[in-house]
């Protein structure tokens, strides 16, 4: 994972913070976009954590499991905790308040991952405010790769090289046009789309660089405004609109709808009914 090598100065200064908060026993809750790195920033928790016996992973969605038990010592990652039913809420916040869990005696390192989404939530009342602050001791925010244009080239060259070796194939750097139009995207789907458009093109071209044209993508979420005009009815700008951003999820993610839903922060059974229901071309 240290292999991103992230150069800008808001990821080196939190990687830098990281220390501190793994010293503390409080949770952390980690917010940001899907995509952005907030496992990265959690297993960097835990691998600066001193005696930490295991990672523990928990994917929150809708439900949690009742009567949790776990390692002493683990770093328990609650990932999307922002999506739990409020019957699981409940229990997590039952686990929480637990006397052996306030009394840090098994050592376990709470860590949470949400999108900014969680405080409407709690707005509109679905979720716990006071579990919220049972979570929100420790405060950390990964930026979205738009806001660090730095690791863009940095993290693509990862990928490619260790995409390249996975597969045997001999592909080593970018053209400069392919240069251009990774620094001129725009990322929406953050990290996770970078590795899913470099795996593809990888996959895809057929010399020893990749070209502008084996990235796949045409520009970025800008171009979704496409044939939207001004005189256009509301209702029509709003289902067209839908319809580009829905199509451009499940590209960025390989055609996978399962992982597009999660992208968008939808049921998958709610994205089959808008593939239905717009349209959308897949």
């Amino acid at each position: 994972m240290d292999a991103f090598k992230c150069i800008s100065k808001r990821m080196v200064r939190l990687l830098s913070a990281l220390d501190e908060v793994a010293l503390s026993p409080a949770p952390v809750l980690i917010r940001g976009e899907k995509g952005s790195g907030r496992e990265y920033i959690a297993r960097k928790i835990h691998e600066k954590r001193e005696g930490s016996s295991s990672f523990v992973r928990i994917k929150c969605l809708r439900a949690c499991p009742d009567g949790m038990f776990f390692p002493k010592g683990c770093s328990l990652f609650l990932d999307e905790v922002n999506l739990l039913s409020p019957q699981s809420q409940d229990s997590l916040f039952k686990f929480l308040t637990d006397k052996q869990l306030a009394s840090s005696s098994n050592g376990i390192k709470v860590i949470s991952s949400a999108t900014s989404s969680i405080n409407d939530s709690v707005a509109r009342g679905l979720f716990r405010r006071d579990l919220l602050v049972l979570l929100d001791m420790i405060s950390v925010t990964c930026p979205p790769l738009r806001e660090r244009p730095e690791d863009i080239i940095p993290m693509a060259i990862h990928f490619l090289a260790d995409y390249a070796l996975e597969i045997g194939k001999d592909v080593k750097g970018f053209s400069p046009a392919a240069v251009k139009k990774l620094e001129g995207y725009s990322w929406p789907g953050n990290i996770r789309e970078m590795r899913n458009v470099i795996e593809k093109a990888v996959l895809m071209c057929k010399g020893n660089r990749l070209e502008d044209e084996d990235l796949g993508f045409d520009g970025g979420r800008e171009a979704l405004l496409d044939g939207i005009s001004r005189d256009m009815p509301l209702k029509d700008a709003v289902r067209r609109f839908k319809k580009s951003y829905i199509e451009d999820a499940i590209a960025s993610c390989s055609g996978n709808k399962a992982e597009a839903a999660r992208q968008l922060g939808i049921e998958r059974t709610y994205l089959f009914l808008l593939i239905k229901e717009l349209g959308v071309e897949l």
